[in-house]
């Protein structure tokens, strides 16, 4: 069970800097993977600032504050490597800041203390418990984002009554309504509420719910349409379609 939850911060005075500003010092403080310096790659403060610029910015969920926030610019276990896993963590309280950043010199020290040869394989900064955590996809040499993903061990936590709004708003949208109608087959169920997304992946103001309705599946892959729902406004901020794998 992990110790970080999502609202830490109830009845407690809120850090003293702002998300932007502990976003900045943490690609101030970058960490990059000794592997990926041994290559030479992202080792430049030029390209720190390029980073920082590329971030979408970030909003803590609900009424909490973030109490920090670490970034770690992670290999791919390939040399040459053929991409980066930039890795962002955050902490809603300072214990949960203290538990973050004993994790992270663990990990070092286990780096360091397995480093013999640069040809060997080494951990790398991956499955840290964090308040949120997210994971942007780049290429060496380059500081735009081919993918960004939100992971919290809360995320699936949606109260019935805000899924339920949700659903109710999604519900009422024609595009639902004809996806709907031209499912594959009624087996394939309803609309179903993933979990909470933050503005910046949703593009909403508030925190958004992600509903999926599966349209077609073969038992192994198969498309869903999705829908982002500002959990305040209820206003849906996106649509789209992805592909539903089975693992």
């Amino acid at each position: 069970m992990s110790l970080f939850g999502r609202n830490k911060n109830k009845g407690k005075p809120p850090p003293i800097e702002p998300p932007s500003k502990l976003v900045e010092q943490a690609f101030t403080d970058l960490r990059v993977h000794v592997r990926l310096q041994e290559q030479n790659i992202a080792t430049t403060a030029q390209f720190r600032v390029q980073l920082h610029e590329a971030m979408p910015k970030l909003a803590p969920y609900g009424s909490n504050q973030y109490a920090a926030v670490r970034a770690v610019l992670d290999w791919d276990h390939q040399i040459p490597s053929e991409y980066m896993l930039l890795r962002i963590y955050t902490a809603y309280s300072r214990h949960e800041a203290r538990l973050l950043d004993t994790q992270i010199r663990a990990r070092d020290q286990a780096i360091a203390t397995d480093n013999v040869f640069p040809e060997f394989d080494l951990q790398d900064y991956g499955d840290l418990d964090a308040s949120e955590t997210y994971i942007a996809v780049l290429r060496p040499g380059s500081a735009a984002f081919e993918e960004f993903r939100f992971f919290s061990d809360w995320r699936k936590e949606v109260r019935p009554p805000v899924a339920r709004a949700a659903l109710s708003a999604v519900k009422q949208l024609e595009s639902f309504q004809a996806a709907y109608r031209a499912r594959q087959n009624d087996a394939l169920g309803s609309a179903v509420v993933v979990g909470w997304v933050p503005p910046c992946l949703a593009e909403s103001t508030a925190w958004a719910v992600e509903i999926w309705l599966v349209v077609e599946f073969d038992g192994q892959v198969g498309k869903a349409n999705v829908f982002m729902v500002d959990s305040e406004s209820l206003a849906i901020t996106r649509e789209y379609v992805t592909e539903v794998h089975v693992p």
